[in-house]
């Protein structure tokens, strides 16, 4: 694990570790691992909070879950999800619509992306809020699950949603985003798909495969982004990060 892939992915820094891009893009393989480590710190989280507003009151405890998520991530990918949404609801050629994409200005497309988003997460926070600490008995684990947990599965399945996008590619423009396009490879997401199943499999059982709803989030995203950009870009990944994220937990709501 390096600190570079934090320092990228979420707000968490620390002392003395410098950001070196090149580096990252080289370790991306590693994604679902820091997306473990965010899940967890959601789950405990959900936990903490559910114990001390109890369930009358799962909708504050879902309103400060969401705070606290976009403080321990920072919100460079739901910006990306909104720059997308722009680009792709952009009338014109490839080039205009990467031209809105990469536009400073909100457009009404991204605010609606967004609140949407928001909406989704929020709904489903609150259903797992309700009785975070919930245990199910999921076959073959000898143990039972928290249905917290589902933070975890949901935050690798958006780092696989972003390794797919990286792989499939192609660029549609030169960028941090290209860094990553040139650094990825078959090997690095068969690798990133067999750490987030290993830590699924321990989690959900044999629901293990949901986590894999990432990977359908990016092949989904990229092929919106080849046909609008002509490839993908940063914004591209930040858009597969959160579909990935939202897909995956409402899997493990409804099936757990």
């Amino acid at each position: 694990m390096t600190w570079e892939l934090f320092g990228l992915l979420t707000r968490i820094r620390v002392p003395g570790a410098q950001m070196d891009m090149a580096k990252a893009a080289r370790l991306q393989h590693l994604f679902p691992l820091v997306g473990l480590v965010v899940g967890l710190s959601l789950s405990l989280a959900a936990t903490v909070l559910g114990w001390v507003f109890e369930k009358e009151l799962s909708l504050v405890s879902a309103g400060l879950l969401l705070v606290f998520m976009y403080y321990v991530m920072g919100i460079l990918h739901t910006e990306g999800l909104a720059d997308f949404a722009d680009g792709v609801m952009a009338g014109g050629t490839k080039e205009r619509k990467r031209e809105v994409m990469k536009d400073v200005r909100v457009g009404v497309a991204a605010i609606l992306a967004v609140v949407v988003y928001l909406i989704m997460m929020f709904s489903l926070s609150v259903t797992i809020l309700s009785d975070p600490s919930r245990r199910v008995d999921v076959f073959p684990l000898p143990w039972e699950v928290v249905f917290a947990m589902g933070f975890v599965l949901a935050e690798m399945s958006g780092k696989l949603a972003m390794n797919t996008a990286m792989y499939l590619g192609p660029s549609s423009h030169a960028g941090m985003g290209s860094m990553f396009v040139d650094q990825a490879s078959a090997g690095k997401l068969l690798v990133s798909m067999a750490t987030a199943g290993v830590v699924a499999l321990l989690i959900a059982g044999w629901l293990f495969a949901m986590v894999y709803v990432g990977v359908i989030a990016g092949v989904v995203v990229t092929l919106v982004a080849r046909k609008n950009f002509g490839g993908v870009a940063g914004d591209s990944f930040g858009a597969a990060n959160e579909v990935g994220r939202a897909s995956a937990l409402i899997l493990w709501v409804l099936l757990i």
